[in-house]
This record gives structure tokens, C-alpha cells and sequence, in this order.
């Protein structure tokens, strides 16, 4: 019985003593010149979440905000001993409102703060291919019989009938972006799967390039016919790339990541 009192009464100090420690050590710490400084100049470098924007049955999804965070920074900065913003570690801050709470909306529209669009295409296999050649970030709807793990653009399932077996293909090459695009006959089975639902923001078929061309913005989705003309599709690239906007995957379009 003095035994375990006497092991207690050690293991009660060496606990005490470890806490005493840190308290000391936080003590110091929040104490330094140093902290005093990041935490003075914390404010100039964080960055604001922005809300997503729900309007019925659409959202556009917000953007994730940056808060330094101290005690790193104050660790990567130590062996300098005065501040310098390269070393500066932030924590990442959710949206208030985000996308990730509403996936039951849909996403017609990335947030118009990114210099992004996205194009979309099915079957057409002119503009599929004049992609791959020239090194464009295109999404393809996909399904059991167009999916390849070869590829380097990005893809979608899209298959109602084997949409299960196209899962477990794109979640054995871990490129499953969890994201659907809807129409009539897929739209129950990718609510159910819990998907980011897209829809485009702007459609090219073969007789409208003239029209939509200039209505092009931040953060639109624009959906590729099957029947689209490689020229015209040339033209709208030329039209994107005049705007300065960065073609990306549609998964990168929607994040809430900067």
C-alpha cells in the first residue's frame, strides 16, 4: 500500500511539473518581443473568408479565409529572432456560409473572385482531342465505356446505368472528385451519393458562338455540345484567353480553396 501511495505521489510532481513547465514556457513565449510583433502585424496578412451566396436552389460557393496563426510563426521565426513574413503560418477559416453545409444546391456559377472558368465536354471527340494536344484543363462526363485512367483531364461520372461501376473505377485511380453534372435521368442518384451538383452556366452549341462569346465571365461553366464545330471552339478559347481567364477542372472552379 506505501508503495502505490509512493509511486502516486511521483507520477502527481512528475504531472504537476510537466504542466508548471508548459505554463512557464507559454509564459515566456507570449511574453517575447517577437509575439508581440506577429501578433501586431497578424492583421495585415490575414485573409477573410468570404460567404457563399444561396439564392433558391443555387449557390456559389464562397471562398476559404487565413488566420496566422502565432505560436507556428513564432516557432519558425525564433532561431531569427525578429519578424519576417515569409515565415508567417496560417490556420485555414471556413466560410461562414459554405458549400460544404449546402450540397443539396446547385452550382451554376465558381466564385467570380477567381480568375477561372471551366469547359465541359461529353462525346465530342474533336475538341476532346485538340485539348489533349494542347495541354487544356477540360472536365469529361464519362461512362463505362469512355472512362480512362490514361488521360490527364478530368472526370466525371455520368453514367446512370453502370454509374456504381464507374465510381469504383474512379475511386481505384483516386480520381473521383465527388462532383455531378445534372440532367433529368442522373440527378436522384447523385443526390443520394451526396455529389457537388454543377450546372453549366452557358451552353456552345453549333449556331451560337456569336452570342455568347462576349458574355463570358469569372467562374462560368460552360458545357461543350457534341455538335460544335473544332473552329468554333478555337474561337471561344481565343475569347477566354483575351479575358484572361485560366481554363481549370471544374473541381478547382467550385472549391472554396484560393
Amino acid at each position: 500500500m506505501k508503495n502505490i501511495f509512493k509511486y502516486l505521489g511521483i507520477g502527481t510532481l512528475l504531472l504537476f511539473s510537466f504542466y508548471y513547465t508548459e505554463k512557464m514556457s507559454n509564459v515566456v513565449i507570449n511574453n517575447s518581443a517577437l509575439v508581440s510583433e506577429i501578433n501586431n502585424n497578424k492583421d495585415d496578412y490575414n485573409v477573410e473568408s468570404v460567404s457563399a451566396i444561396i439564392e433558391d436552389d443555387y449557390i456559389i460557393p464562397g471562398l476559404n479565409g487565413y488566420a496566422v496563426n502565432v505560436l507556428k510563426s513564432y516557432n519558425n521565426m525564433k532561431f531569427l529572432d525578429t519578424f519576417n513574413s515569409y515565415y508567417l503560418e496560417y490556420d485555414i477559416v471556413r466560410p461562414y456560409v459554405s458549400l460544404e453545409n449546402h450540397k443539396d444546391k446547385i452550382i451554376k456559377f465558381g466564385n467570380n473572385k477567381k480568375q477561372e472558368v471551366s469547359i465541359i465536354v461529353k462525346d465530342n471527340i474533336d475538341v476532346i482531342n485538340y485539348s489533349k494536344e494542347k495541354n487544356i484543363n477540360i472536365t469529361r462526363l464519362v461512362d463505362y465505356n469512355t472512362f480512362d485512367k490514361n488521360v490527364n483531364y478530368e472526370q466525371i461520372n455520368n453514367d446512370y446505368e453502370k454509374y456504381n461501376k464507374v465510381e469504383n473505377m474512379l475511386n481505384n485511380n483516386n480520381i473521383n472528385k465527388n462532383v455531378c453534372y445534372l440532367s433529368n435521368y442522373i440527378e436522384e442518384i447523385c443526390r443520394h451519393n451526396n455529389k457537388y451538383l454543377i450546372k453549366e452556366s452557358i451552353n456552345l452549341n453549333n449556331y451560337n458562338l456569336a452570342s455568347i462569346k462576349d458574355k463570358i465571365r469569372n467562374g462560368y461553366i460552360i458545357f461543350i455540345n457534341d455538335n460544335v464545330n473544332l473552329s468554333d471552339y478555337k474561337l471561344l478559347l481565343k475569347q477566354i484567353y483575351y479575358q484572361n481567364l485560366n481554363i481549370v477542372y471544374v473541381s478547382k472552379l467550385i472549391s472554396e480553396e484560393r
